[in-house]
């Protein structure tokens, strides 16, 4: 069963980072799915994920501890802006052109609200179990 968590991790992965520049196609959700099942194969994976610098960076402090600096944050806007603004130009569809503002704009809402605390004070509700001390670390 391992390495059948190990092999479906590896093909999410792959998704997930070709998903990088093709407008449209998630990342995030592959990224995700790649961690979980990632996690599940071997304590092993788990402790070195769990201690891979870029996801103590971008997942615990980023996410957990809400410490992604606004100068980040306006680089995630506009990194997303500028892909969702490859298929607002090369489209004649109207609604596309409505929803991606709209798409944009509440990426920024829902971020600075959970960045500003607007948003679950006391952390993601269904990460709470999965997030660590710094004693752990």
């Amino acid at each position: 069963m391992k390495i059948i968590y190990i092999l479906l991790g590896l093909i999410s992965f792959t998704i997930g980072t070709i998903a990088i520049w093709i407008p449209g196609l998630p990342t995030t959700v592959f990224y995700v799915l790649t961690t979980i099942l990632w996690s599940k194969s071997s304590p092993r994976l788990e402790n070195w994920l769990h201690h891979n610098r870029y996801y103590i960076i971008y997942v615990d402090e980023a996410v957990f501890e809400r410490k992604l600096s606004f100068k980040g944050r306006i680089v995630i806007y506009l990194i997303t802006a500028l892909m969702m603004a490859i298929p607002f130009f090369k489209t004649d569809m109207l609604w596309l052109r409505c929803i991606l503002p709209l798409t944009s704009l509440s990426q920024i809402i829902a971020m600075e609200s959970y960045y500003h605390g607007y948003l679950w004070r006391d952390g993601i509700p269904f990460t709470q179990n999965t997030k660590r001390s710094k004693s752990e670390n």
